[in-house]
């Protein structure tokens, strides 16, 4: 697209028809050029397992207790008998609500039932203040920051999950983004499927890139069996349509 613009320059050029450009169009050239130029950040990849990592200390700090408070209060007001078990997951930074902010983004477990979709929270915290607090239900054990795609100048979140039941496990992952008329998310395909423990050979996995629009690149691997340790290339990378939807699942919780 960009060699069609310049050829186009060069003809109008030639022939003595250019015209003066706006502002907006003289920087759109620019503004794809800087964009080719990035490397893709990396959304996701299915052949990655993450550690493990102890939080339990989080669960303590002040911002935190009322982020588990207000999901708490509302948890109980949707099912009074739900059976809480608090568990503070993953901590990641970034500038999710406010460009250059210095802040994190804790996602947290309140019930890990029912299996399917447990009853979760997603707080952000800045100089030691609670800003934004959502509940949610999804499966979602890991998250990770992606710097700003969206062009808003708040950096996007992604959260992974894996679902086992029968021996087939699943992982899967949702890029959200922070604005101030709610979460917005993109929900991409499977990462990661296998049925190893049910005695079933191989497994497939795919890499997710992306480059700000957002505009998606997907990579597919697979091994023949589960002994395997390579994953083998499956075609090359291809595009990956995403669309954003507002994010309705989502619960905005009290921060004071």
């Amino acid at each position: 697209m960009r060699t069609g613009f310049a050829v186009t320059l060069l003809l109008l050029a030639l022939v003595g028809c250019a015209r003066a450009q706006t502002p907006d169009e003289a920087q759109a050239p620019q503004a794809q050029a800087a964009a080719s130029a990035q490397s893709p950040v990396e959304i996701a990849d299915g052949r990655q397992a993450e550690a493990w990592v102890d939080l339990t200390e989080w669960q303590a700090r002040p911002p935190m207790q009322r982020a588990t408070g207000a999901a708490q209060a509302h948890w109980r007001a949707q099912d009074p008998s739900y059976e809480e078990e608090v568990l503070v997951m993953d901590v990641v930074d970034g500038a999710f609500t406010e460009p250059g902010a210095e802040q994190q983004a804790v996602l947290y477990l309140m019930s890990p039932w029912p299996r399917c979709c447990p009853k979760m929270g997603l707080a952000v915290i800045e100089d030691g203040r609670l800003v934004r607090n959502v509940a949610f239900e999804n499966v979602a054990q890991d998250l990770k920051p992606i710097p700003d795609l969206d062009r808003d100048g708040r950096d996007e979140i992604v959260y992974i999950g894996s679902f086992g039941m029968g021996g087939q496990n699943t992982t899967g992952f949702t890029l959200v983004s922070f604005g101030a008329d709610g979460v917005t998310e993109w929900s991409g395909p499977s990462i990661q499927d296998d049925s190893c423990a049910a005695m079933q050979p191989g497994a497939t996995a795919a890499r997710v890139t992306a480059l700000p629009g957002p505009e998606f690149t997907i990579e597919r691997y697979s091994k023949a069996t589960c002994e395997a340790t390579e994953w083998q290339s499956v075609g090359g990378p291809e595009p990956l349509e995403l669309d954003p939807q507002p994010g309705t699942s989502y619960v905005d919780l009290p921060t004071e």
